[in-house]
């Protein structure tokens, strides 16, 4: 049933909707519920599967990897003719202009798309809610961004991100496995950092989704304690062994498997974690929304669907708002989180879907004729662009 419905989708030139995210992009089309396929951002050039956003690569290669990508989700996973098809892009707000041209001379001028929308994920996220005002963080594999969405429009000026996501875990994994995992080969064992193993990404996020979780607070609380040399009793999770091949099998043990995540809320030198964002977000706000935001917190992305983490992220604020940095300047004590009607990590693609099918879509779109006439693309959406 799902398929006919898609095949409709496809044949009546629905809007394609893409988010293109750093570790896996959704692409699918308008008025569905989920994406048609969520595929990891890569491509194969010449036999050399590379990642389309590459931090070494210049605006040449850039140009080259995103073409071929975007050949790929048009016609290897949706199945449609691009031509004369409307396209809405989920986008961070942060995403570089000249990233934001290069996209859309791609789809205006090389596939002939007949009109481009930007709809930022954080305002995205909103539409599945049928709200307008709502706290929103996105905790995907590069950054926890977080930003407040207002009456329908994104306080830019208020967004704030970290580095702690999907790669600091990978990092912490890596770390951790050398300093405390033993690999069995041949019927042998031997320290993990003296087996000459190099783990590839999608290795490190197999075993961040099947073996490892995040610890309720009060049991984060006393590993804290022990490592400033504390000696309260605590019983260490079970080890789990990870085949790694056929001729190896990584021993992971308990203490890998609970403190890698522990990197999302560890405050860096400046007293931040993921926590923190929300609380500064809020700090950083009117009076007269504070409450509305509190009470409206939708965590979104890939990460923040980890066993644990919005329990601990709410332990983590009601902890924090008792302490003296916040005590007497945040009136609010309590937080209220949404459940998204979709996962966490395509609630932002559900966002342009339903904006996708909404009447005003062409009113907030660039349109082809007026691109080709004047190569512009706003950074703020005016509706002169289709004019």
């Amino acid at each position: 049933m799902t398929s006919f419905i898609d095949s409709l989708a496809a044949n009546e030139k629905t809007a394609v909707i893409i988010d293109i995210g750093h570790a896996y992009t959704k692409c699918g089309f308008a008025g569905n519920s989920a994406p048609r396929h969520i595929i990891p951002t890569t491509v194969t050039i010449n036999g050399n599967t590379q990642r389309v956003f590459d931090d070494n690569s210049d605006q040449t290669s850039l140009r080259e990897r995103l073409t071929e990508f975007i050949r790929l989700i048009y016609y290897k996973y949706n199945i449609a003719n691009c031509r004369e098809r409307r396209v809405v892009i989920i986008e961070s707000v942060i995403s570089p202009t000249s990233f934001r041209h290069l996209l859309a001379e791609i789809l205006l001028e090389q596939f002939e798309a007949s009109s481009l929308a930007f709809v930022p994920s954080h305002l995205g996220a909103t539409y599945t809610l049928g709200r307008s005002t709502a706290l929103v963080l996105d905790v995907g594999y590069k950054e926890a961004q977080i930003m407040p969405v207002a009456e329908g429009v994104t306080l830019a000026v208020q967004f704030e991100s970290l580095p702690y996501a999907g790669q600091a875990i990978h990092k912490q994994i890596e770390l951790l496995l050398r300093q405390h995992a033993l690999v069995i080969q041949q019927g042998q064992k031997k320290p993990f950092n003296e087996a000459n193993i190099t783990l590839s990404e999608d290795v490190l996020e197999d075993i961040k989704v099947r073996c490892c979780f995040i610890s309720p607070f009060p049991r984060a609380q006393i590993n804290a304690k022990n490592k400033l040399g504390s000696d309260e009793p605590i019983k260490e999770a079970s080890p789990v062994d990870y085949p790694l091949g056929p001729d190896a099998i990584i021993h992971i043990p308990g203490i890998v498997r609970e403190f890698a995540c522990e990197v999302l809320f560890e405050q860096d030198i400046d007293g931040k974690s993921i926590a923190t964002l929300i609380l500064d977000s809020l700090l950083e706000s009117s009076l007269d929304l504070r409450r509305q935001f509190a009470d409206n917190i939708l965590v979104i992305g890939g990460t923040a669907m980890m066993p644990g983490f919005l329990h601990r992220l709410n332990a983590e604020l009601n902890h924090l708002v008792n302490i003296a940095t916040y005590v007497n300047k945040l009136a609010i004590k309590q937080f209220h989180f949404h459940s998204p009607p979709a996962n966490l990590n395509f609630t932002g693609w559900l966002g342009g879907s339903i904006f996708g099918s909404l009447d005003t879509l062409e009113s907030q779109s660039i349109i082809r004729e007026k691109y080709l006439e004047n190569g512009i693309v706003p950074d703020w959406f005016t509706g002169e662009q289709a004019a």
